[in-house]
């Protein structure tokens, strides 16, 4: 019986053994992960509460009306749109879009599209809904 006891024992040791090196290399890799997450922070854009600046706004603009024009051969200008900020977060731009048609005629469409933002980061679509798009 002496021997069973000793035997047990040893196994008992050598579980014991490799749980404490199982938990020490496990606090090594946690301990890693949070020095590497402090020196560096995040790889993502990071979010401020500043309210978005005009090209951001523009650039969000111009994804709505991109879903909601019918041809896909769509170019913006890049400067002369109107912009408009409301207090509450409400942005109204006014500009145009040029498109080419399946018959390669060019059409000129203005718009007036009205966003609402609801902070986070400005140039995800998912933090703004477009309250009203008026093509002329």
């Amino acid at each position: 019986m002496s021997k069973s006891y000793v035997n047990n024992q040893q196994q008992k040791k050598k579980f014991a053994n490799k749980l404490i090196i199982f938990l020490v290399i496990l606090s090594v890799f946690f301990a890693g992960i949070i020095i590497g997450f402090a020196l560096n922070g995040s790889n993502t854009r990071q979010v401020v509460n500043n309210p978005p600046k005009n090209d951001e706004v523009y650039t969000i603009a111009k994804q709505f009306v991109k879903q909601n024009v019918k041809t896909s051969n769509i170019v913006f200008p890049d400067t002369g749109y109107q912009f408009n900020q409301k207090p509450d977060s409400t942005y109204t731009i006014k500009s145009y879009l040029e498109s080419k048609d399946e018959s390669g005629h060019n059409t000129v469409t203005s718009f007036v599209i009205t966003l609402q933002f609801f902070g986070g980061d400005a140039l995800n679509q998912k933090r703004w809904k477009m309250v009203s798009l008026i093509k002329d």
